[in-house]
Formats: structure tokens, sequence, C-alpha cells
């Protein structure tokens, strides 16, 4: 019996042996991480962790947050702490503070998708609006949806957090919706959640008879607002669609 502990805690040992010596590499190196947009103020990822399988251990460098593609399970192992456990619901959102090495690791049967975006600035006074993403902390729902009001109609926003420096909304469009968004000298960043292959029609411009654009886009796709532009994002499809919202102070 004790040789056989002693057999099993040593082929344990060597299992993670690899795990423990591997260097923390880049996010932009971990090849489950697709980075698909790119400013200074902001990172888009694809990220998808297939079924029994890890990321590689990288690094997060600046503060960033996420959303579930799907609902998922997954084990966050960062280095220096002991592994959690993360359940995460379809569409929900997920801010980290930055300045941490970490993988991810599916030990079930489903694969872990999201979208990550990172924030290379600085980011200071993280709040909850209709999504807790500071547990323990409170939410400020009702005058988010306020807020959200004066720029979304049409369809669904669901103003998820903000800090100093951003704000973030989640907008969905049932089948044969619109959602427009008000012109402003600052406006959104929207980034792509769900896939879509034509069903959606995006109209942009100065005026109401802007061009419209079918969207053939896959999720994390990334498209800048352009200053003093109205824009009108029509789901022609029989699926609702969602959207990140991301705007900069």
């Amino acid at each position: 019996m004790k040789l056989n502990l002693v057999a099993s805690f040593g082929l344990l040992c060597g299992l993670a042996a690899p795990a423990l010596a591997q260097k923390s590499v880049p996010v932009t190196s971990e090849p489950h991480h697709h980075l698909v947009y790119k400013s200074n103020r902001l990172r888009v990822f694809r990220v998808e962790v297939p079924a029994h399988s890890a990321t590689l251990i990288h690094e997060h460098v600046v503060d960033y947050f996420w959303i579930a593609v799907g609902s998922s399970e997954f084990v966050n192992a960062a280095v220096g702490k002991p592994e959690a456990p993360v359940v995460a619901a379809d569409g929900s959102i997920h801010y980290t503070k930055g300045g941490f090495s970490h993988l991810a690791r599916v030990d079930g049967a489903v694969p872990f998708r999201n979208v990550t975006l990172e924030l290379p600035l600085a980011q200071t006074h993280v709040r909850n609006l209709c999504e807790v993403v500071l547990a323990g902390e409170p939410t400020d729902c009702p005058s988010a949806m306020r807020t959200a009001a004066m720029t979304y109609s049409g369809g669904t926003a669901f103003p998820a957090f903000e800090t100093d420096q951003v704000r973030v909304t989640r907008l969905t469009a049932g089948p044969d919706e619109a959602i427009e968004i008000s012109k402003s000298e600052k406006p959104p960043t929207i980034v792509v959640v769900d896939n879509i292959d034509g069903t959606v029609h995006m109209a942009c411009g100065k005026t109401p008879d802007a061009p419209t654009v079918t969207l053939h886009a896959k999720s994390g796709d990334t498209f800048p607002g352009k200053a003093g532009e109205h824009c009108l994002l029509h789901n022609a499809g029989k699926a609702p669609v969602r959207f990140l919202a991301v705007e900069f102070r």
C-alpha cells in the first residue's frame, strides 16, 4: 500500500512539473488568445479553450475585462495562488486587475469561449453598474440605465461597469430589432460578441441616409465609432445578437 501511494504521488508530481516549470508568455503569444483589434486604449482578443485542455501560463500586464460567449466552467490557476473554479454564465462580464500570470484549464466537456478586452491605460475607481464585476460592492443599475438611454435606444442596453476612463455596456438586438446609437464627439467602440453572418446591417454617418453595410463578423471583431456620426444596427436574423459598447472618457 505504501509503495502504491508513493508511486501515485510521484506520478502526480510528474504531471504537475511541466506546468510549474513552464515560463510565462505574453498574452499575445498564448495560442488560445487571438488578437483581433489593437489601439492605444483597447486590445481585443478572441479566446477559445477546448474541452479537456488548458492555456499556457500567460501574463496580463494591464487591467482587462471579458464576456463569456456561452456558459462554461473552468479552473483559474494564477501563479502563486490556489486554483479557483469559475462558473461563467453566458453573456456575463468580468473585470480583472492586471499584474499577474495564470492559466485557464477546462476539465469538462464544454469549451471556454470569451472575448477579452485589455485596457492599456491605467484604470481608476472601478464601479459596478448593473453587473457585479467587483464582489461585495453595490450596483447602481437604475441610474446607469437612465444614462444609457441617452445614448442607446431600441434593443436592450445593459450597462455593466465603469471606471474613470471607460464605460462598458452590453447591447442586444432581438430578431428584427434595431439599436440606435446617438451621435457623439466621443462615440463608443462596438465589439461583436456573437458570430454574425450577414444578418446584421450597420449604417453610420452624419446624415439619416448613411450607407448600409452588411456585417460578416466573428466574435471579437471591432468597429471604432467616428465622432459626430449616428449609427443604426439592425438585426434581420432570427436569433438575438450581442455587442459590447466601449465608451472612452
